[in-house]
């Protein structure tokens, strides 16, 4: 069972501390707010009202011992760093931080944070993208060059196998997973045998310049 720390009971720190519940991890929930803290310790493990800016604090709650530290402290540009500073003294292996703008990214990934995360900016390219493309259902940035991305078969696709297509070198990206029957349906994991239909969607991963051919179909 993964231990992980969310520290920060914002909307994005409240749902991913939820969210790692229902999956199954030992989710500790730290924030100042009291309030806030009421309002998530009926769906984690532990929670505690504490300054993550306080490192004898941090190590009293053992964060060094944690398969994982998320930092989701909003607006709060100055806790995050002083917090991300303890957390790299403390010896926390993985850190993932929730970042505000550019800067402070890059500040974060200066300070030896493994996985600097924007939240609003990454919805807000899976919204534009889903908007935008005729064929694109979906949209997932996976860094800053890759993403994943979930389309419907072009027209010349259909009928044909991925290696008739001769895929990954047309289309410049790999096919990970085939859902039948679009988002709701089943999902398979493709073969060069396996041949498109006009009810698949096909999940993608490739470069981003690659994938942007597909906002053009």
């Amino acid at each position: 069972m993964a231990q992980i720390a969310v520290i920060g009971m914002s909307s994005f720190g409240y749902y991913l501390a939820k969210a790692l519940s229902e999956q199954g991890c030992e989710v500790l929930a730290i924030d100042q707010n009291e309030a806030a803290i009421d309002g998530i310790k009926a769906y984690v493990s532990k929670s505690v009202v504490a300054d993550a800016t306080d490192q004898r604090m941090m190590r009293e709650l053992g964060l060094a011992d944690m398969d994982s530290v998320v930092l989701s402290l909003g607006s709060k540009l100055e806790s995050s760093i002083l917090a991300a500073v303890h957390l790299r003294e403390l010896g926390v292996n993985n850190i993932v931080a929730k970042a505000m703008t550019e800067d402070h990214a890059k500040i974060l990934e200066l300070l030896g944070v493994q996985r600097v995360i924007f939240p609003e900016r990454d919805m807000g390219l899976r919204i534009a993208a889903s908007l935008t493309g005729s064929n694109v259902v979906d949209y997932l940035p996976f860094d800053a060059e890759l993403s994943i991305m979930g389309i419907t078969p072009l027209e010349e696709m259909v009928g044909k196998t991925l290696a008739e297509l001769d895929f990954r070198n047309k289309y410049g990206c790999q096919v990970l997973a085939i859902k039948v029957g679009g988002l709701n349906g089943y999902t398979v994991i493709p073969t060069p045998e396996t041949k498109i239909s006009d009810n698949h969607l096909l999940i993608i991963m490739g470069k981003n310049e690659e994938l942007k051919k597909f906002n053009k179909q």
